[in-house]
């Protein structure tokens, strides 16, 4: 089920390479998502202050602060801890790669990339993170529901025993 049209679903890339950042934002246009770029994890996390974004591509060896100290600073934080964090280096041992995935990545995906594999990947953890958002938000409404239910059943009761 496709909860949500690409055009509308935001994708953050962060990587320092410039190339890096053109190749993958260009491809991802492509299949009409829309998409910030970030040139380093600092400014990575300055976007994420002001844009919603529903997925974030992340270069983990960049100067200053690396993708693992990025992942880690989001995922401690409430605003941004449910977005999905996709690695994208060209890390490829085994220990960084579950290094990854115990810091809060859902996916890991090895540079260089094959571009469909990585659109395969994003639109996976993409409805993923839809179909979540989408049963919380039908709990929320069961829970409003159900209180609402329950006032107009204490207010029924008022007035049948005013009644008696």
């Amino acid at each position: 089920m496709i909860l949500k049209m690409n055009e509308n679903v935001s994708v953050l890339v962060v990587d320092d390479n410039q190339e890096n950042l053109k190749v993958i934002s260009n491809f991802l246009r492509e299949k009409e998502y829309r998409i910030a770029l970030a040139d380093s994890g600092e400014n990575a996390i300055k976007v994420l202050e002001s844009n919603k974004i529903d997925l974030i591509l992340l270069d983990i060896m960049m100067p200053g602060m690396d993708g693992f100290e990025v992942c880690k600073i989001l995922k401690e934080r409430p605003d941004t801890k449910d977005i999905p964090v996709i690695f994208l280096s060209a890390l490829s041992d085994t220990d960084d790669i579950v290094k990854g995935f115990h810091i809060g990545g859902v996916d890991y995906i090895t540079k260089p990339f094959n571009k469909e594999e990585l659109y395969a990947r994003v639109n996976t953890h993409i409805q993923l993170k839809l179909a979540k958002d989408y049963l919380v938000q039908c709990e929320e409404y069961a829970l409003k529901s159900r209180s609402e239910y329950m006032r107009t059943l204490v207010e029924l009761g008022k007035i049948l025993s005013r009644n008696k």
